[in-house]
């Protein structure tokens, strides 16, 4: 009777014992299938593709060179009297540079303009006497000839004088002063530089699958890395008619404005020519997946992911213009390796 009493007894125990162990085995098992259907949902960060203007280039390597340049030389072999410049100095067209020693020169043009004062006035006196006396006659044309050589003379002296004299021939900036005072040059004798760097010209190759595609005023730009972030726009100003056989590249040159003398000659620039404007859907390039000869994108839709493929057009910068998207479609950027087709997903923020 007892034993039948503490069996009662227990019962209820028992019974609250397996309730709680169903509990037990039943909440957690819930809680767990949460966790398992959260872990599938994958966090990712997408961009919206969207449609854009950019330009289509062909990049080049050029050199600048200047407008015009030339070694300032004399014209004639003697000793410099006089220099009339500083290095480095802005000149006009006309101005005088130097002066070469002009002595004998000035003596010669100024014995050669009395000489022939005195003859002119010697023919006027025989064409005078030529009238009434024919003596006079015969005189006249031996004095029109010493008059006629004696002009040739003082002309010839003058122009040699003048060329005693150095000038710029045309606007620009000096170089360095190479000559002294007392300096003995000749013909072969560099004075100076000059330098037109009003305008720069900028000297590239391009291969020659783009002679067809390129034209006088195409616009061109160049960086340079002593002005990191500054784009110099110009255009093509020549397109050499030959193409080079040993490299099959044809000779391209595109001038820029340089009015703040920013660009220097010998100064090596990264040239771009824009060929046209590409309107397409651009993407980040990190969302785009290769997967051999073709190309993928994740897109996003109603928190599920859609493999997609795309056809390239042409890279940028960190950006790819492609076919097979409509703007305003999400793509995935990041978490590409981590989702597969109909994957669920959250996205980022």
């Amino acid at each position: 009777m007892r034993a039948n009493q503490s069996g009662k007894a227990l019962f209820p125990t028992f019974i609250l014992m397996l309730i709680a162990l169903c509990g037990y085995l039943y909440f957690p098992s819930s809680q767990g299938g949460n966790e398992q259907r959260a872990a599938r949902s994958v966090q990712v960060a997408v961009y919206e593709a969207t449609t854009q203007n950019r330009a289509i280039t062909v990049n080049a390597i050029g050199s600048a060179r200047a407008n015009q340049a030339i070694d300032i030389t004399s014209s004639h072999s003697d000793y410099i009297s006089e220099i009339l410049f500083r290095d480095g100095q802005t000149v006009s067209r006309g101005q005088k540079l130097a002066q070469l020693q002009n002595q004998q020169e000035l003596l010669a043009v100024k014995e050669l303009t009395i000489n022939l004062k005195e003859q002119q006035r010697q023919l006027l006196r025989l064409t005078e006497l030529a009238k009434t006396q024919s003596t006079a006659r015969s005189q006249l044309d031996a004095q029109r000839s010493t008059v006629d050589t004696l002009t040739t003379q003082l002309q010839t002296t003058k122009l040699k004088l003048a060329e005693m004299e150095v000038y710029a021939p045309f606007d620009g900036i000096l170089g360095k002063r190479l000559i002294s005072v007392g300096s003995y040059v000749n013909d072969n004798t560099p004075l100076t530089t000059l330098d037109d760097i009003s305008t720069i010209k900028v000297d590239f190759q391009l291969p020659e699958k783009y002679v067809a595609r390129i034209a006088i005023g195409m616009q061109t730009s160049v960086t340079s890395d002593a002005y990191q972030g500054t784009n110099f726009t110009g255009q093509i100003s020549h397109i050499d008619p030959r193409i080079d056989e040993s490299t099959r590249s044809i000779q391209v040159t595109a001038s820029f404005e340089n009015k703040d003398l920013k660009l220097r000659p010998g100064m090596l620039l990264n040239a771009a020519v824009q060929l046209h404007q590409l309107n397409a859907v651009m993407l980040p390039e990190k969302s785009i997946i290769p997967r051999q000869d073709r190309h993928y994108v994740y897109v996003v839709e109603d928190n599920k992911v859609k493999q997609q493929q795309v056809t390239l057009l042409t890279r940028f910068k960190g950006w790819v213009a492609i076919e097979g998207l409509q703007a305003g479609q999400l793509v995935v950027t990041e978490g590409t390796t981590k989702v597969r087709n109909g994957s669920q997903v959250t996205v980022k923020g």
